[in-house]
């Protein structure tokens, strides 16, 4: 057997030696991106290490720290949302909707209609009126505070004894000093108006359409007007609605059209009602009872 190579073999290793230069050329050109993957990965891997020995070594505020204000913290969640509260015993002021009744408001704010009575120095739960302001006790009622009387006692001082002097035939004169109760004096009370004294106060603008009013005031006892009615000579009528008029309060009834409010009525007409002279307004109740007469001049 020959040692010389055969000339496949001698193909071979020229094909061999010429692959190794094209990887080593392959090879050259990927070092500066591994290189550069190395260094970001080193980079990242540092980075990581660093923040987390930085957060486990982060001092913890103390109640100290905190109640001083040294400590600044920085928010980073959303805030809640801020709900208020009413306390205890601080009354909520109420303004009276379309519909509403005291039961409906003691349910919405959970008291009861005995304590907005109290609270309000209302007299019958049904005569409440739209767009009138409450005093709801939320909570409850507060508590009075109760008033302590002093009583000024007045002790005797001692005294030293003396002698006692030798009768005599002069005779003594003893004058008795008065002696005060300490009863106060009762002022006067007003008493309660019993009675709904409701009144036509005035007409103005008769005779204008866009100024047609009348004037309506009650001096006496809160009332409902509903039912009522107001005419004049020429049996122009008009029905009031569910009216609440309270003590001191006043309503307008205008002649032209509008919206109705707890103060301003209005009558829808499209002429005016008060022109004539010597007309009479007269105001009667729901039973038809007449209850005031106004004449115009």
């Amino acid at each position: 057997m020959s040692l010389e190579e055969s000339p496949r073999s001698r193909r071979t290793s020229r094909r061999s030696r010429r692959k190794w230069p094209q990887l080593s050329a392959r090879a050259r050109e990927m070092l500066p991106l591994i290189g550069i993957n190395a260094v970001l990965s080193l980079l990242i891997s540092l980075g990581v290490v660093v923040v987390w020995d930085a957060l486990k070594e982060a001092p913890t505020a103390t109640p100290e720290q905190i109640a001083g204000g040294t400590v600044t913290a920085t928010l980073t969640t959303a805030l809640p949302t801020a709900t208020f509260t009413t306390r205890p015993g601080e009354p909520v002021t109420y303004r009276v909707q379309p519909g509403d009744t005291l039961g409906t408001i003691a349910d919405q704010f959970d008291v009861t209609v005995e304590a907005i009575m109290i609270a309000n120095e209302l007299e019958n739960p049904d005569f409440i009126q739209v767009g009138q302001t409450l005093l709801v006790p939320v909570g409850g009622l507060p508590e009075p505070t109760p008033t302590q009387e002093k009583t000024n006692t007045i002790e005797p001082s001692p005294t030293r004894p003396t002698d006692t002097p030798a009768p005599t035939d002069t005779p003594h004169s003893t004058m008795a000093v008065p002696t005060s109760t300490g009863t106060p004096t009762p002022l006067p009370v007003t008493p309660p108006a019993t009675e709904p004294e409701v009144a036509i106060r005035e007409i103005l603008g008769a005779g204008v359409l866009d100024e047609e009013q009348v004037f309506i005031f009650n001096s006496g006892r809160a009332v409902r007007m509903e039912g009522w009615t107001l005419s004049d000579a020429q049996e122009h009528l008009y029905h009031f609605p569910n009216l609440f008029l309270g003590t001191g309060g006043s309503v307008r009834l205008h002649t032209n059209s509008g919206s109705n409010s707890a103060t301003d009525l209005y009558w829808n007409l499209e002429a005016p009602v008060w022109g004539e002279p010597g007309d009479v307004a007269t105001l009667r109740d729901e039973s038809g009872l007449i209850i005031f007469t106004f004449e115009l001049p």
